[in-house]
């Protein structure tokens, strides 16, 4: 599974997190479910990941999404796949958050 950090967008996903997993594959494709948590903050103020997903759907890569992957050798799969996701809902990735120094 892959997860990645998102910027929430309140106007149309108010999505912090996306999990990414591998449904199936074929000979020139596969299909990915991919689903969409946001977070809340309970009653003493500590912040959660919702328990349901707010948006589920699929990516199905087939086609020119097939073919163009691998094109971009710096690329990784995995990033080629959350961008594609991402693009599907309309969401950015969130900055990388940087390790603290250790002491």
């Amino acid at each position: 599974m892959i997860e990645v950090n998102t910027i929430p967008n309140e106007k149309t996903l108010n999505v912090s997190k996306v999990a990414i997993k591998l449904n199936s594959a074929q000979e020139f494709g596969m299909q990915f479910s991919v689903s969409g948590f946001g977070k809340y903050t309970d009653a003493e103020g500590n912040e959660n990941w919702g328990p349901n997903p707010l948006v589920s759907t699929l990516l199905n890569v087939v086609g020119e999404a097939w073919s163009n992957w691998g094109k971009t050798e710096s690329e990784s799969d995995d990033d080629y796949i959350i961008d594609l996701a991402l693009a599907q809902l309309g969401l950015t990735r969130a900055p990388e958050e940087a390790e603290a120094p250790a002491e």
